[in-house]
């Protein structure tokens, strides 16, 4: 799976760690009571006073309770993170732990007194060996004035009870106490996913009772009739006002010459020759979604797509796709993507300025219906200014209500090839992030190309918005360490 996010140096160091867990297990215990157990977490290297950045690092309690000679496997409902501030008051944060995916358990066993008609896939006691816990932990970090954070993370060891591996991906453990219960979560998974299959296939993404945007995972085979959906798509995209800002095709368009711009959506004009970008060509097909997960700090979909053209497969695409939990001014969805030829043979990606990622913006909102503006991180200005120029970043603003302004960003990683990229942009009402706006790219089976892009829906125009304040967190690659 890709990761979600630039770059993090991470350092496990846990050749200190007996003396940490041995000062947190000395007290006597009643044997019912799981035993807490912690390790501390540096992070440097922040922007200064930086606001919201990604922090994230692997961390494998296997080893972990390696040191301690421990056999047994962490409640992962108990894990927590605590700030520590200046003077050491600490501070409970939400953090988000994804767990590797786990193997079946070879004899899939259920422990006496369990009904075989149960959906587990395995159970043991809580007490016995089992398989450990390995995965990604996730947390906000927020820089000060010397780029450095402390943390303190805690978790619990179950002295009681059993472990049940769940029926469903990533098919991980869940801790259950001796009267049957399960253990409480830590903390409550605000970022949801709810989908709604009976709907033509869509996925809602939630911050709370909060809709952020709907995902349409698009056509599950090939269309065959014209006007019939040929991509997967975002919308509504809805802004920190709860105001939506996308809308589809093209404004004073009465042929629907543009019904191909599908709000905020991924296509591309050249793929071996064969267009994927207009509606008389290919279809990029839902394959399956491999794996949906809610969280405190986020929630995610991971979807493999087949884009088609005439029944024959010519590219396979992994997307990742990240909405996070934000303060009230901006809201974030990371998309994420990996390109590999449908066989053997090499791809050609064309020279185009039309692809990978697009965005739609309503018509309030364009520079020539609304009074909106275009603006890239060169300081380019609309359609005129920063049409086909590289940069960063470009961000459509515009009225989105009488006395309210609001924008959408799309951000460009320093670790996409061709970065930084051009953008292709109109004051009608669109700007894509354009890959191939100055030459082809040879796709090939032994290498994928990984390209990664940040939409951020913000108040204001790019200055309220702090457009470049976010891009800067966006790019931030802190340094975290694990362990004394």
């Amino acid at each position: 799976m890709m990761m979600n996010r630039h770059a993090i140096y991470c350092v496990i160091l846990i050749a200190g760690l007996p003396a940490i867990a041995a000062s947190a297990a000395e007290p006597v215990l009643a044997p019912a009571k799981p035993l807490l157990l912690s390790v501390p977490i540096d992070v440097t290297e922040l922007p200064a006073n930086a606001e919201y950045v990604v922090a994230s690092c692997p961390l494998d309690f296997g080893r972990i309770l390696q040191v301690r000679k421990a056999a047994v496997m962490v409640d992962e409902h108990s894990i927590r993170l605590f700030h520590i501030g200046a003077n050491g008051v600490e501070t409970e944060e939400p953090v988000q732990f994804s767990p590797t995916p786990q193997a079946r358990l070879k004899d899939a066993k259920l422990l006496p007194d369990t009904s075989p008609a149960v959906s587990y896939r395995g159970e043991f006691s809580a007490t016995e060996a089992g398989p450990r816990s390995s995965g990604m932990l996730t947390w906000i970090a927020h820089g000060t004035k010397n780029g450095a954070q402390r943390f303190r993370l805690e978790f619990a060891i179950p002295r009681s009870g059993r472990m049940v591996q769940v029926p469903f991906l990533p098919q991980n453990f869940r801790t259950f106490r001796p009267d049957g219960s399960a253990t409480p979560i830590a903390q409550f998974p605000t970022m949801q996913l709810h989908p709604q299959w009976p709907f033509d296939g869509i996925v809602n993404m939630n911050d709370g009772e909060k809709l952020l945007t709907t995902y349409h995972i698009g056509p599950t085979t090939a269309p065959t009739t014209p006007g019939e959906i040929r991509r997967p798509f975002f919308y509504p995209v809805i802004g920190p006002d709860g105001i939506p800002l996308t809308d589809f095709g093209k404004p004073h368009d009465p042929t629907g010459s543009h019904r191909h711009h599908y709000s905020l959506w991924i296509a591309h004009h050249d793929v071996g020759g064969k267009d994927f970008w207009g509606e008389q060509g290919g279809a990029i097909v839902n394959e399956q979604l491999t794996r949906m997960e809610d969280g405190p700090i986020f929630c995610r979909i991971v979807q493999k797509t087949r884009w088609i053209f005439d029944h024959i497969d010519m590219m396979h695409e992994r997307r990742t796709m990240t909405a996070y939990k934000t303060p009230d001014g901006f809201r974030l969805l990371d998309i994420e993507m990996e390109f590999t030829p449908a066989g053997k043979e090499p791809v050609i990606l064309g020279k185009t300025t039309f692809g990978f990622l697009s965005a739609r913006v309503a018509q309030s909102m364009n520079v020539f219906d609304g009074g909106g503006e275009i603006v890239n991180s060169n300081g380019d200005r609309n359609e005129n200014g920063a049409h086909l120029k590289h940069g960063d970043w470009i961000d459509q603003s515009g009225p989105i209500a009488p006395g309210k302004w609001g924008g959408i960003a799309i951000f460009d990683s320093p670790q996409n090839l061709h970065h930084p990229t051009g953008f292709h942009c109109r004051n009608d009402g669109w700007a894509c992030a354009s890959f191939n706006i100055d030459q082809a790219y040879t796709l090939e089976a032994a290498k994928p190309l990984d390209l990664k892009y940040r939409v951020l829906l913000h108040r204001g125009d790019s200055r309220v918005g702090e457009i470049s304040r976010r891009y800067e967190e966006y790019v931030a690659t802190p340094k975290v360490a694990v362990g004394p």
